[in-house]
């Protein structure tokens, strides 16, 4: 029985320092999968913040595209441009906005004469 104990005993310590070894291997190979974890995310961060800097740059000269933009017509409406090309440009664009008012008028015109007519009711044979 004692013999069988230390034969146990032996075969427990044996299991336990491979289990010691394969846990160091074990230990190590997640500090290098981690430090490779790292460097991607790390990298994934630089670029997300750069995307974000083009998109914040981005709305930055779309904000200064609208704001020449309206200077222009607030200029063309004062008659300080002398400029024929962009006088004519925002003459163009006045006539659009315009042409725009009247078909907005339209449509609410014909809507109106929908709701009056009641052609929203089905017709009965």
């Amino acid at each position: 029985m004692a013999k069988a104990k230390k034969v146990a005993q032996e075969d427990l310590k044996k299991f336990f320092e491979k289990m010691k070894k394969n846990l160091h291997q074990l230990g190590k190979e997640t500090g290098v999968w981690m430090k490779k974890g790292e460097r991607e995310l790390s990298r994934l961060s630089k670029m997300g913040k750069l995307e974000l800097d083009v998109v914040n740059l981005n709305i930055k000269r779309e904000k200064l595209f609208k704001d020449i933009g309206k200077r222009m017509v607030e200029s063309s409406l004062s008659e300080q441009i002398s400029d024929s090309a962009i006088r004519n440009m925002s003459d163009k664009a006045n006539a659009v906005m315009k042409e725009s008012q009247k078909k907005k008028s339209e449509i609410s015109k014909i809507g109106k004469r929908f709701l009056k007519s009641g052609s929203t009711k089905s017709k009965k044979n």
